[in-house]
């Protein structure tokens, strides 16, 4: 029994000091833990702080360095790291990480970037101001992805593209014409704009720049595009029925065109512009191309008309390079120009949101708001101005905006200082001889009438100014 008694009192002091050592670990735990949710400046202890317990125990967000850049740094790493020209304009190969293989046919013959000498064109006859649109009231956002307007992504895509290669971009406000539609507007647009430039890009607002990587004077070279043997190049349009002519062509799609700079491409651009006029005298059967009729184009099939007159001139791109996307069912994938002609409220958001993720749609959507001044115009003053004109014209009336807002600024702080410096209780004179206490409020004295001659009218006259006339060809600057 008193071995039994022994055991048993052995067993009750194992389990007592088992108990105590759990404890004391979960308490140590407990203690730990709770430590780890308070901030570091709340662990430290200042004997003059005069912050209350509950401020200085109040958690605070994990921090993010990129995150907490500004947006200039956030743009900046976009541009020089995340899509900076991965290949010069020489080089043999374009291989898009790792990936592919495509190489230059021979010799390049552009060595060097063209910088603003090449431009980049959008022009529309829409204003493109509602919500989520690029000239809408506020930037777009993929917090709200539903109300994000696809065809104002492929604009903001041609304009970002000329951010990062340092091209020149334009966007033309058109006006309709009053015969035919307004897609007919490109050939006097882009002959208008390429007087000031080597070589010019147009493109449909549903058309984008797939690799934003790949300079376009490397594409010049892989086409060979070249001002001594070609003026316009266009892409060959899907392989089917509905794409041809009467004499069983496939039409050359004019939601992309490159333009170069000599004599032959103003001839090509002055045919396509009169081509629909009412008794013309190259192309009578233009006409019936004005409007966008089922099952007929439109400038589309004006171009194809006269461009049996410039077999020389006119290069045709392949489709499955320069025209549709790799989701269509025809042929052409778009592995340099993509042309979303059924995807453009759908597949080009995907498109555009992998170029831009997250933030960047927001934050490059307002920089292209901010830079409007140095890129946007109307018609009318391009064709009667040029297009560098035009643009520093805007630049110019937003300068003497700011200055003036500025200098009315100066003067009222100035009055307002003139103002605080006179003497508390000091009298000043009115027109009649009476005075006022300024310390007062500037009321007049009991009984002081007080006559304020009228200021006379200022005569306002608002002179129209007369509407510039537009010819063809356009001037040379």
């Amino acid at each position: 029994m008193v071995f039994s008694r022994s055991v048993r009192s052995t067993r009750t002091s194992f389990f007592l000091v088992g108990a105590v050592v759990a404890l004391t670990l979960l308490f140590c735990l407990f203690f730990l833990d709770s430590q780890s949710w308070v901030t570091p400046t709340a662990r430290l202890v200042h004997g003059s702080s005069s912050s209350s317990p509950s401020a200085a125990a109040e958690p605070t967000l994990p921090h993010h360095p990129i995150m907490s850049q500004s947006a200039a740094d956030l743009r900046s790493l976009f541009l020089e790291h995340l899509w900076q020209p991965s290949v010069a304009p020489t080089s043999k190969y374009y291989r898009p990480f790792g990936a592919y293989n495509w190489s230059l046919p021979g010799p390049p013959l552009w060595r060097q970037s063209l910088g603003e000498d090449l431009c980049i064109i959008d022009l529309d006859n829409r204003d493109f101001d509602l919500p989520g649109q690029i000239f809408g009231p506020a930037a777009m956002t993929w917090d709200k992805p539903l109300g994000v307007h696809g065809l104002s992504l492929g604009i903001l895509n041609h304009w970002l593209y000329a951010k990062i290669h340092g091209y020149k971009y334009y966007y033309v406000a058109v006006d309709d014409p009053p015969d035919r539609r307004s897609s007919w507007k490109k050939p006097s647009v882009l002959a208008r704009i390429l007087r000031e430039h080597d070589v010019c890009i147009y493109m449909d607002s549903d058309a984008i720049f797939p690799r934003l990587d790949l300079p376009f004077e490397w594409l010049l070279n892989y086409w060979q595009l070249y001002p001594h043997n070609n003026s316009l190049a266009l892409a060959l349009d899907p392989d089917l029925d509905n794409n041809k002519d009467r004499l069983g062509n496939l039409y050359l799609n004019t939601g992309f065109i490159v333009a170069q700079n000599n004599e032959k491409t103003y001839d090509i651009l002055n045919a396509w512009h009169t081509c629909p006029d009412e008794g013309g005298p190259y192309y009578p059967e233009c006409g019936h191309f004005r409007y966008n009729e089922p099952g007929r184009p439109t400038d589309q099939a004006g171009f194809r008309l006269l461009s049996y007159d410039y077999p020389d001139r006119i290069i045709q791109l392949p489709c499955v390079e320069a025209n549709g996307f790799p989701q269509n069912d025809w042929g052409c994938k778009g592995q340099f120009l993509r042309h979303l002609w059924t995807g453009k409220e759908d597949q080009i958001k995907v498109d555009v949101g992998e170029q831009l993720p997250g933030p960047y749609l927001h934050l490059f959507h307002q920089q292209y708001r901010q830079e409007m001044d140095a890129f946007y115009m109307a018609e009318e003053d391009l064709m009667a101005r040029g297009p560098k004109a035009a643009t520093r014209m805007n630049t110019n009336q937003k300068a003497r905006k700011k200055q003036k807002k500025k200098k009315k600024k100066k003067k009222k702080k100035k009055q307002q200082q003139q103002q605080s410096d006179v003497p508390s209780g000091s009298a000043t004179e009115l027109p009649n001889g009476s005075a006022t206490n300024l310390s007062s409020g500037g009321h007049e004295p009991a009984g002081t009438e007080v006559k304020k001659e009228p200021t006379p009218p200022t005569e306002v006259t608002n002179k129209p100014t007369p509407p510039s006339e537009v010819t063809w060809p356009p001037p040379a600057p």
